[in-house]
């Protein structure tokens, strides 16, 4: 994957910031002949403190041109203190942009969010329309991240992640028939998912995959379950595949909450369809606390911070099960033959037996049997910590990037992203 602009190319095959911190995809598009990412940028710091919309293209999902931001926070507006996560929508052969506004006080914290949106005729300029509906009653500031669709009875659909003012985490819904006035509709998971809930419920998405609907969601707050290999990260990111009825605009749930990857950092995720139907996901690889993200070594090496997973071609099975892979577009995989100093590029391990993979004296893969630990020690404190899944490891495939590693088991059914250096 070869991102092209004024600068060297650092990662091979992953998008990456060239200055600054890159964290959610956004916006995620086909629009009049390219593929659309966008993503959550500060280009003037390696923090949290600001947020725009930085913006890749691409024709082939292959070779990806650096274009201009395509929002900016605007001076005493709604989204004066950044550009918050959200989605992409084409409606009457233009591009629609819906995304959270955020306005700090004088000390920098956030007092307020907004849901907004702006158009776009080129998908490269845009227009801000304004808020699109007041804040929800009986919630905190935290309800964001917004994502659309058009229903099969013609209506719109918007979701937002929320928090309610007893601090629980949740998804709400709306509902308008002519694409600008909005009807608040309530949760869309009312009832349901107690034990997921967190305290707040990020970057919720609704898609279609194979004839099955699926929510996907990273709720924060949920309390480590290491006996099960669950919710070790600072934040998790899951799926359930269930119905939404259309008429009381509610989702019915009907799977268990599974997460999306066994790594160290995978989060926010965001899909889009492309002009051959399949459905495609992009996750941030950087999830961390902010100990660990203030001392990642590229901040001082080369001034950026953090990465978008590989793009990811998804498929449901007949035991409702998400399958993923990276799309074959960018996929020229060699057999492992050595396991010692491996370097950058595609593998493909297929082998029955166990073995080792000494990636660095600080990161280590190794197979047992049928669970796969992937064990790193972390660079801001030397601490070691591991990660592990269990599955069908016979074929595996490896991808090993410069600052980040990528393993797919051959079903589809286990994937793990890790951040290494």
């Amino acid at each position: 994957m070869l991102v092209t602009n004024d600068a060297v190319s650092f990662e091979k095959f992953h998008l990456y910031p060239t200055k600054g911190l890159l964290n959610d995809p956004n916006g995620l598009i086909f629009f009049k002949g390219q593929y659309h990412v966008f993503y959550q940028w500060n280009p003037y710091a390696c923090d949290h403190t600001y947020k725009e919309w930085g913006h890749f293209v691409s024709d082939d999902l292959k070779k990806w041109q650096r274009v201009e931001t395509a929002l900016k926070p605007s001076l005493e507006n709604l989204d004066s203190a950044g550009i918050y996560s959200g989605t992409a929508f084409v409606h009457d052969d233009r591009l629609y942009i819906f995304y959270t506004g955020n306005v700090r006080d004088t000390s920098g914290h956030s007092v307020k969010s907004s849901q907004m949106w702006a158009v776009s005729d080129d998908g490269i300029q845009f227009k801000k329309l304004g808020e699109l509906f007041p804040h929800p009653n009986g919630f905190t500031k935290d309800v964001r991240d917004p994502m659309v669709w058009q229903g099969k009875n013609g209506h719109y659909f918007l979701i937002l992640g929320a928090q309610h003012s007893n601090k629980m985490g949740d998804i709400i819904i709306y509902e308008s028939i002519d694409f600008k006035n909005w009807s608040y509709r309530g949760s869309l998971i009312e009832n349901q998912l107690l034990d997921v809930r967190g305290y707040m419920l990020e970057c919720p998405n609704f898609i279609e995959v194979d004839g099955k609907q699926i929510l996907m969601f990273s709720p924060q707050g949920l309390a480590a379950d290491p006996k099960n290999n669950r919710y070790e990260n600072i934040h998790n990111t899951g799926y359930v595949i269930g119905q939404f009825d259309e008429k009381s605009a509610r989702f019915n749930v009907i799977t268990d909450f599974k997460e999306v990857d066994h790594g160290f950092e995978f989060y926010a995720p965001q899909t889009m369809i492309a002009p051959d139907g399949r459905r495609i996901m992009w996750g941030w690889a950087g999830m961390m606390t902010p100990e660990r993200e203030a001392a990642v070594p590229t901040i001082q090496n080369r001034k950026w911070v953090h990465v978008l997973s590989l793009p990811r071609e998804l498929h449901v099975n007949d035991k409702l099960q998400l399958v993923q892979q990276p799309i074959t577009e960018i996929i020229d995989t060699t057999v492992l033959t050595s396991f010692d100093n491996v370097s950058i590029g595609q593998y493909r391990i297929p082998t029955t037996a166990d073995w080792t993979i000494r990636l660095s004296d600080r990161a280590m893969l190794s197979r047992h049997h049928n669970k796969l630990v992937f064990e790193r020690q972390q660079w801001e404190s030397g601490q070691v910590e591991t990660r592990q899944l269990t599955g069908d490891l016979n074929n595996l495939l490896l991808i090993v990037d410069v600052d980040v590693i990528e393993v797919y088991t051959e079903d589809g059914l286990n994937a793990m992203t890790a951040r290494w250096f």
